[in-house]
């Protein structure tokens, strides 16, 4: 130990790593019980006491960091008093104060460290410490002890009463670090709130509110986080802390609240909302006058929507702080409610004008404070406005008025809670006394609705008002919010105005969550019945004008979608949807129909994921699809009429269908999956349809005149599209579901055989996911391993890698099931996938397969609707990084070296990883890549060139400095880019002008400038383009530039 702490004495500093490993091995040293610290502190001796104090300072601060990391069994009590003796008497001992401080902030900690301890620590530091002399270090330490001495010795430190007030003002006075403020501010509260401050009110007053209004800024690279708001919240909660503080306070808050600083008004009206409850109506009322027109003036004359809301909140709290007084109680709220009702009333007399939207706002924050508040102002305007606004013709002012008159509705749903926000404490029964005026309310607001003549504003106003009444805690019975949900629908179903209609909808939707059962009686069965049924619905009425069956069956289904997503609607709506959908796909030419309800199911299905009851569907939903989708190509050609075929031989069908069974298997739980998977694998695998699963009757299945086979390379086009129906099913499961199979590995060469050899592209694509998905959730890893070296780096890669096969369609197939199958194994990280990636690159050369080997890059790395999280694949955190800096040298080496008919597969490779790869990731490695990017855009490849240029402007962006450094090979390229010529797709003229548009806001000025005239010019191209949507970038492009006449100022 002493050879220890004589190296370490003579270290020049205790940053240096020889100091730092001192410290570990003479910690190590105490854990192991080679050593004690009483033996440290033995050996320390002759430098503790030694006449120079950078030595004492030292040799303390060895002690004190020693202590920080020694473990709790090792310091007893004894230990522990011995050091607090220790460290308290030597601190007069200026040298060594930093370091004694944070010794007994360590020795704080420990759980032997007791209640006689704290306050031998809180008197010596009183005693011996002017804290204010010290550095923020030393200072921040003095914090750091008393925060613990008061969160874990609060009771001991009480026993010092008045002193350890006084010590602690003392030690905060003067204090200006914000991290040091920012615990101290904590501590006061502390204070104030567990010891007696009677005698001490003016000094800890004045200790804190000297630093109101908080004007900090934080640096720029401020490494503690600290922020004003920070430092603000702090200081608001002392002053509110105590009402001892309120006739020092309220005089100089009122002052501020006159302050030209914005900031020092902001700051007061938070306060002033945050101490009123805390002051009390005695401390308030004398300042009430002043108050009310500083207040109103702020909210009146508002500039900044953040000002006006902060004033209304400090009205709202002035008002409930004089609700609850004891003296004289109503006399004073009546009396500043008097005032603000009759100022607010006088602006009411003309609604439609600029003050009345503000006045309407102070009338309900001054109503939302207090039941006794709601009752006054209530009671004291809504006959006035309601009278108002039946002797107004003027709609403007009626709209005016309206709106007023519901914020009455926002009062009380904010102070007597909703069916949004049922308040815990409110009783079952309680109705609020907003009732008073139900029947006037619901005349108003329904008429506003309902009268076509009115304009929109108005009649928006309406339903909006009568959407919040419902929402309203026991206002409606059921039969009055059935009548509105009537008016609901029909805004939905024949409303001309847009607007008006889609805000009945949300209406409906709304509601549909809390009154799901009137929405079930009322709402849903209108929608389905104006669904068609049968042939005489589809047809059109002209002469009478209702084109509701065909014409709006589409707005319909979508208004379904929204509405039915609660499990009783959602029950109601399965049924009733199925039966249109036999009805649709029985009749002639109801494509787009039968389309457009599946879309809506498959819709709906998406918003209610997660929800428990999908999973009750899978025998309800999936069954009746899948015996839709599969009767029909169960009979021979000759024998399938038109009709069937227009709809589940459709292939847009059958991949909304393809989603429909997805969703709900994902669900599933695993045993629902496992069950579901093992009926799968009997009807798809083993052509088996006798299971009571599928609805075929014995007549249906004794017609059957072809087997059900869809995996076959021999089967119909018909049968083999519903291959997708089986990958969507086994894609979705979750890894640990297993598959009803001997051998998977057998199973999957069989999955990539009829992949290879298919003439079907819809069942190829589909196979090739579905064996990547099995791959990619494979957890037998020496089967798994086995498996990729013989049949996917062995036999498939040897179908693409052998170009003398001549084959070059089996070529072409193989790599792609070959980059899906690569695809499923970088997900998950194996150490194999990238011996795949090596052979995908090594045909980037190849004149045949370098194309299609460099865009299945965009395969590998981009996002995939099958192998997903949601999908339960196996995804490896940082996969991307991983896949990106194993590649990008390959790519970066590969352009290079190849020549120049290969060297854009290397680009186009490189554009699909840099489009898919984090934005961080993509910054940081950007530089070398710039040359590579701007070599693309001469190239006539057009996604390769608009990825590219999308690339830019991520780069211009967030990297400008980048960019500056090429913008004289990247503007004539970009300015290329505008025109109409080969390679120069809408798409890639729309992305150059917008990359051209973001570069004024982002390179620097005396970088750009040269080129304003160049670009200016040569935008005149654009400007005629034939493409409206071109010419409107163009537009926008030139005026960035335009405008691009110096330095931005921040």
């Amino acid at each position: 130990m002493e050879r220890l702490v004589r190296n370490y004495m003579i270290t020049s500093n205790e940053a240096t790593e020889e100091a730092k490993s001192i410290v570990y091995e003479i910690v190590y040293n105490i854990k192991s019980g080679q050593a004690t610290l009483i033996t440290l502190v033995q050996v320390l001796g002759e430098f503790l006491t030694n006449e120079d104090g950078t030595i004492r300072a030292k040799g303390t601060g060895l002690l004190s960091t020693v202590l920080a990391d020694c473990p709790q069994e090792q310091v007893n009590n004894a230990a522990i008093n011995v050091l607090v003796d220790f460290y308290c008497e030597r601190l007069s001992d200026t040298a060594s104060v930093p370091e004694l401080l944070q010794g007994i902030e360590s020795l704080a900690h420990f759980n032997s460290f007791h209640n006689e301890n704290s306050l031998k620590v809180a008197k010596s530091i009183f005693a011996s410490v002017n804290v204010q002399s010290f550095q923020q270090t030393t200072r921040h330490y003095v914090f750091q002890i008393f925060d613990r001495l008061l969160k874990h010795h609060l009771n001991a430190l009480k026993q010092m009463r008045q002193d350890f007030v006084t010590g602690f003002i003392q030690a905060m006075d003067g204090e200006k670090d914000p991290r040091n403020l920012l615990l101290a501010f904590s501590l006061i509260k502390l204070i104030i709130h567990e010891f007696d401050i009677s005698q001490h009110v003016e000094l800890l007053f004045e200790v804190t509110f000297c630093y109101f209004p908080i004007t900090f800024k934080p640096p720029p690279d401020d490494p503690y986080g600290i922020t004003a708001d920070d430092l603000k919240i702090a200081l608001r909660e002392c002053l509110s802390a105590t009402p001892y503080f309120a006739e020092l306070a309220m005089p100089l808050l009122l002052e501020k609240l006159t302050s030209s600083s914005g900031n020092a008004k902001k700051d007061s009206m938070e306060t002033l909302t945050a101490c009123a409850p805390v002051y009390g109506a005695k401390s308030i009322v004398p300042y009430l006058e002043d108050l009310w027109d500083y207040l109103k003036d702020e909210i009146v004359n508002a500039t900044d929507d953040s000002f006006e809301d902060i004033a209304l909140e400090a009205i709202k709290s002035i008002v409930a702080t004089l609700s609850s007084g004891i003296i004289n109680r109503m006399d004073h709220l009546q009396q500043f409610l008097k005032t603000v009702v009759t100022e607010c009333m006088e602006n009411l007399k003309e609604p439609e004008l600029k003050l009345a939207k503000p006045c309407g706002k102070i009338l309900m924050y001054c109503a939302m404070a207090s039941d006794p508040a709601f009752n006054i102002v209530m009671l004291a305007t809504l006959r006035v406005l309601i009278q108002q606004y039946k002797e107004n013709e003027l709609a403007t002012r009626k709209k005016g008025i309206l709106e007023v008159l519901r914020v009455f509705i926002t009062a009380s749903k904010i102070l007597y809670g909703s069916i949004e926000n049922p308040l815990e404490n409110l009783d079952a029964d309680f109705v609020t006394p907003l009732s008073t005026f139900k029947d006037s309310y619901m005349e108003i607001f329904s008429s506003a609705l309902l009268n076509q003549n009115e304009y929109s504003d108005l009649r928006l106003c309406g339903l909006l008002g009568l959407h919040d009444m419902i929402l309203l805690h026991q206002f409606l019975n059921d039969e009055e919010i059935g009548i509105i949900l009537q008016y609901f629908n029909r805004a939905v179903l024949e409303e001309i105005d847009q607007e008006i209609s889609n805000e009945a909808l949300k209406s409906l939707a709304d509601i549909a969550k809390y009154k799901p059962n009137i929405v079930l009686e009322v709402t849903l069965p209108v929608f389905l019945d104006n669904l068609p049924c049968d042939k005489d619905e589809m047809k059109i009425d002209i002469i009478r004008g209702m084109n509701v069956k065909e014409a709006n069956y589409v707005k319909i289904l979508d208004a379904l979608s929204e509405l039915a997503i609660e499990p009783i609607l959602f029950e109601a709506y399965v049924p009733q949807i199925l039966n249109k959908l036999d009805f649709a796909s029985s009749t002639e030419n109801d494509l787009e129909y039968s389309e457009s309800l599946l879309k809506s199911l498959h819709s709906l299905l998406l918003k209610k994921t997660n929800h428990s009851d999908i999973s009750r569907y899978v025998e309800v939903i999936v069954p009746h699809l899948l015996t839709k989708s599969i009767g029909p190509s169960l009979y021979d050609k000759s024998e399938v009429n038109n009709t069937i075929q227009c709809v589940f031989f459709d292939k847009k069908v059958i991949k909304i269908v393809t989603g429909i069974i997805s969703v709900i298997t994902k669900n599933l739980n695993a045993s629902e999956q496992s069950i579901f998977i093992s009926q799968m694998f009997e009807i798809f695998v083993k052509g088996n349809l006798n299971l009571k699963y599928l609805g075929f009757s014995d007549q249906e299945k004794a017609s059957f005149s072809v087997e059900f086979n869809p995996l076959s390379v021999e089967s119909s086009f018909h049968q083999q599209n519903l291959t997708l129906l089986f990958t969507a099913a086994v894609g979705s499961c979750r890894k640990e579901v297993p598959y009803p199979l001997p051998n998977i590995s057998e199973f999957l060469s069989k999955i990539i055989e009829i992949s290879l050899n298919t003439k079907n592209e819809l069942q190829r694509h589909s196979l090739a996911q579905l064996g990547a998905s099995i791959l990619n959730k494979w957890n037998q890893e020496s089967e798994l391993s086995q498996f990729i070296e013989t049949k996917i780096l062995g036999e498939l890669r040897n179908h693409f890698a052998l170009s003398s096969t001549g084959n070059e369609a089996i070529r072409q197939t193989s790599l792609d099931i070959f980059i899906w199958l690569t695809k499923a194994l970088i997900l998950r990280a194996h150490i194999l996938g990238y011996r795949c990636i090596d052979q995908i690159t090594s045909r980037f050369n190849d004149q045949t397969l370098g194309k299609r080997a460099s865009e299945g890059f965009e395969v590998l790395i981009g996002e995939s609707d099958s192998l997903n999280k949601q999908s339960f694949a196996v995804i490896k955190t940082l996969y991307k990084q991983r896949f990106f800096n194993y590649c990008m040298p390959i790519l970066a080496e590969g352009f290079k070296l190849s020549n120049d008919e290969v060297k854009h597969n290397y680009l186009i490779a490189l554009s699909h990883l840099l489009r898919n790869i984090p934005k961080q990731v993509l910054l940081s490695e950007l530089p070398p890549l710039i040359p590579l990017l701007i070599y693309s855009l001469s190239l006539p490849d057009a996604e390769l060139k608009s990825s590219t240029i999308d690339t830019f402007y991520i780069i211009s962006a967030n990297a400008p400095h980048i960019i500056s450094e090429h913008v004289s090979s990247l503007i004539p390229l970009l300015l290329s880019s505008t025109k109409v010529d080969k390679g120069n797709t809408m798409r890639v003229r729309i992305s150059a002008l917008q990359c051209l548009g973001i570069l004024p806001d982002h390179v620097p000025f005396d970088v750009l400038f040269p080129f304003k005239s160049k670009i200016l010019r040569e935008l005149s191209a654009a400007l005629d383009d034939k493409k409206r949507l071109v010419r409107k970038q163009a537009v926008d492009c030139r005026s960035k530039w335009f405008l691009f006449i110096g330095p931005r100022t921040d």
